[in-house]
């Protein structure tokens, strides 16, 4: 399952296209998948229209970003989960307020942190951990721990020509050179061959 994926509507950020993740998906034998665009859900209509066409189980979200920095990843256990969640987002855009460094409770929405991020988790929230970070957990004691940890695993791209142009979002999106944008301001370099 993927937790965190990104369309085309992840402004200045994403590159393909929903139909292109949902083909993507199924060629690695995923069979659900949460689209969580940043800031925004306008692609969840087709995205759900999309999977069920191709079935493949979809989940709608949101990932919450502050100046270019992943807060937290909102889930929507259900139709009433999606709706609290948009309403947090519309109504600190209406507001014109900053998104809160903490996620809110809500009764139908899971949350996940970036994992390290320092938080108390409350019911319903978890850790996201990256394949980079498994390392920390060594010598810890998990048995607390455990039940809180997802995989972590954005979908951003598929090929390395999308992973540029990722690239070349990032640097329009932040004004900057390529050569001028950090690392942390852009997805990992991808694996892929």
């Amino acid at each position: 399952m993927y937790l965190n994926i990104h369309s085309q509507y992840s402004l200045r950020y994403g590159t393909m296209s929903i139909g292109k993740l949902v083909d993507e998906a199924i060629a690695r034998g995923i069979n659900q998948m949460v689209l969580t665009d940043i800031n925004n859900s306008t692609g969840i209509m087709q995205f759900i229209r999309k999977c069920r066409e191709k079935g493949v189980k979809p989940i709608g979200g949101i990932e919450f970003r502050k100046d270019n920095r992943l807060l937290y990843i909102g889930i929507a256990r259900s139709k009433e989960g999606m709706r609290q969640l948009n309403e947090f987002l519309s109504y600190h855009n209406l507001e014109q307020k900053e998104l809160p460094d903490e996620a809110p409770y809500l009764s139908e929405a899971y949350f996940v942190y970036p994992f390290g991020y320092k938080v108390e988790l409350k019911k319903n929230h978890f850790w996201g951990i990256r394949y980079d970070q498994l390392h920390t957990l060594y010598g810890q004691d998990l048995k607390e721990l455990r039940p809180k940890l997802l995989a972590l695993q954005p979908v951003v791209f598929a090929e390395r020509i999308e992973y540029r142009l990722h690239e070349y979002l990032r640097g329009i999106d932040l004004n900057s050179l390529l050569t001028m944008v950090a690392p942390e301001d852009k997805c990992r370099k991808p694996i892929i061959s």
